[in-house]
């Protein structure tokens, strides 16, 4: 009457679907493995500063559109204006390192 035994009313849980299995099997581990990841102290650090470039770029993406209004503008000038930021601390830092090192 029924074509599959675990259709049977009374027969028990049905079988897992095997592709929801497989998803779902490597998600739980994923969540599993992040939920026992500690980060540590050298993980944050090295995190601080990507985070920084992402909101460097985000603000400066954001403050090109608002001025301009096209959307290829705003990410030339973000893309590019964080670069250029970049290599003008590197020189900043330089003359600071310089005019300490007259002083001592």
């Amino acid at each position: 009457m029924y074509a599959h035994p675990h259709l049977r009313p009374g027969a028990g849980s049905s079988p897992p679907d095997r592709t929801s299995d497989i998803a779902s099997s490597s998600n739980g581990a994923a969540r599993r493995w992040l939920s026992h990841w500690k980060p540590s102290r050298l993980t944050l650090r090295a995190l601080k500063p990507v985070t920084y470039s992402l909101m460097h770029l985000t603000v400066a993406i954001t403050v090109a559109y608002a001025l301009t209004r096209d959307w290829r503008i705003a990410l030339g000038v973000g893309v590019i204006e964080p670069m250029v930021q970049t290599v003008a601390y590197m020189l900043h830092e330089k003359a600071w390192s310089a005019g300490s090192r007259k002083q001592a």
